[in-house]
């Protein structure tokens, strides 16, 4: 174990591959009414959820971040939701909330505050929705209706269960784009346990001129022009890098992979400040999320 080489995620200056990045998460609170086991919340200690008021001082006092993600477990079941997004709309220059879209009465109210709102729609066939959520389809077409300057994206992780293919993609695609959505985001599975079935983004959409196979050199979340015209709404691309998933990294060369964070920007439910997410185990975890847009050192 001792002659193993380690690999140490180390965004000293939260950055995405090199790029500027400022994001700081707002973890609302741990519970959820979905049940998607790749999310990033998932195997996170328990904490209860702090204030609103606390939730926003504690926000607005991290100035070296404009940029801000609220999230849970499940945002929209935090009460105080938009008191939190009015309170620190003053002092972000960006701020997005993550959702399964189970509220879209809570989202909506939320619209006013926001540049940017995702909802993890895995599937619009919900026989094979993995969030375990049904999305009332008319509400989410008034919603999109009203978004205003908002760029509203539905979010999928490309998998077998899900979407797994380039045809489904277009499917998923024209009907985002029936319900109104501004964009669409296309996401590889970030995972440490060989016992699933990954599908490779870079593989997969070869053809739409994906920018290299080591997600490392050029970032891991873009959009790729040539898909998007091709699929007729705007499609980003969110690559998992071989520093924290197991298929890639053997493909690498890469002997171990450590999950470390060396950087404060995650508000935990509490207000605790945490080095970005924190789990009680690794053990069969699939992640995936916000805090892999970091970059990476050997140590």
């Amino acid at each position: 174990m001792e002659n193993k080489e380690k690999i140490l995620f180390k965004p000293s200056k939260n950055s995405i591959c090199g790029k500027s990045y400022n994001l700081l998460n707002i973890k609302l609170l741990n519970g959820c009414n979905g049940k998607c086991e790749f999310c990033i919340a998932a195997g996170t200690p328990f904490k209860p959820s702090a204030d609103a008021q606390k939730f926003i001082d504690t926000a607005n006092s991290m100035t070296q971040f404009s940029k801000v993600d609220v999230l849970g477990g499940e945002p929209t079941l935090y009460p105080n939701l938009v008191e939190v997004l009015k309170g620190i709309r003053p002092y972000k220059k960006d701020i997005g909330i993550i959702s399964n879209g189970s509220n879209l009465k809570v989202l909506k109210e939320c619209l006013p505050f926001l540049n940017t709102m995702t909802l993890s729609v895995h599937s619009f066939d919900y026989s094979k929705n993995s969030t375990g959520i049904h999305i009332n389809e008319n509400e989410l077409k008034d919603l999109n209706a009203n978004k205003g300057n908002v760029e509203v994206i539905a979010a999928v992780l490309i998998s077998n269960k899900t979407v797994s293919n380039l045809n489904e993609i277009k499917a998923y695609a024209k009907k985002a784009k029936e319900l109104g959505f501004s964009a669409i985001k296309l996401m590889e599975l970030i995972t440490s346990n060989e016992n699933v079935d990954f599908i490779d983004l870079q593989d997969l959409l070869i053809n739409f001129g994906i920018h290299q196979k080591n997600a490392t050199l050029k970032g891991c979340f873009f959009e790729l022009p040539k898909l998007s015209k091709y699929l007729k709404i705007k499609t980003y691309i969110k690559l998992c890098c071989p520093y924290n998933n197991v298929f890639k990294a053997k493909n690498f060369g890469i002997p171990n992979i450590e999950y470390q964070h060396d950087y404060h920007n995650v508000i935990q439910p509490d207000c605790s400040v945490t080095k970005s997410w924190v789990y009680d185990s690794f053990e069969n975890k699939i992640l995936n999320g916000d805090d892999l847009n970091v970059n990476y050192l050997k140590k």
